[in-house]
């Protein structure tokens, strides 16, 4: 299975890359959501999880949204990027090639997707991004709410039931309680 998750996660990368772009940082974004979309939304899950890219994180996270997905397993959409939200990381004083409002879209996986088609999160020309978190419109807030609502994985302990008698190294004897503990007096 890790070999598997290694396998999607490489030719997904090796996949968007462009010799063109030294880092991939410009053209790349567009490069990730063009692979997104023709992949199964468990390879998008297990990009999520894995990749150290924060634009294939990006582009996954969009394609997962606009899928209706929002959790898988203990994976959940937001889980490695809604603490980016409102942290100022790309500067926002480039050129503008027009003005976008958020409610020009009929939601925020809509801006977030425009958004990165058009040279987010490095370059913002529609101004949809005006804290330079990388998260356009109220992106970063539907994330951060998928976020908060995931439900929490209780880790419990092996309940036994069966009262067997075991020997200890010593030659004693002993049971197991239901809290998994060693009775000595139990045999």
């Amino acid at each position: 299975m890790r070999f598997l998750l290694v396998a999607i996660v490489s030719t997904f990368l090796a996949a968007c890359e462009d010799p063109r772009q030294p880092n991939n940082s410009m053209a790349g974004a567009d490069a990730y959501l063009v692979q997104a979309k023709g992949m199964t939304t468990s390879a998008l899950w297990a990009v999520q999880s894995t990749t150290t890219s924060a634009l294939a994180l990006a582009a996954v996270e969009v394609e997962l949204a606009q899928r209706g997905q929002t959790a898988q397993g203990n994976s959940y959409l937001g889980s490695r990027s809604a603490s980016r939200s409102g942290v100022p990381r790309y500067p926002r004083d480039g050129p503008k090639a027009g003005d976008r409002n958020c409610s020009d879209f009929s939601n925020s996986t809509a801006a977030q997707r425009f958004f990165l088609e058009n040279g987010g999160p490095a370059l913002d020309p529609y101004d949809l991004d005006r804290d330079g978190d990388g998260m356009a419109c109220e992106w970063g807030t539907f994330v951060r709410s998928v976020a908060s609502q995931r439900p929490l994985i209780q880790h419990t302990r092996p309940r036994y039931t069966q009262s067997r008698c075991y020997v200890g190294p010593r030659g004693g004897t002993y049971t197991l309680t239901a809290s998994g503990r060693k009775n000595y007096s139990g045999c």
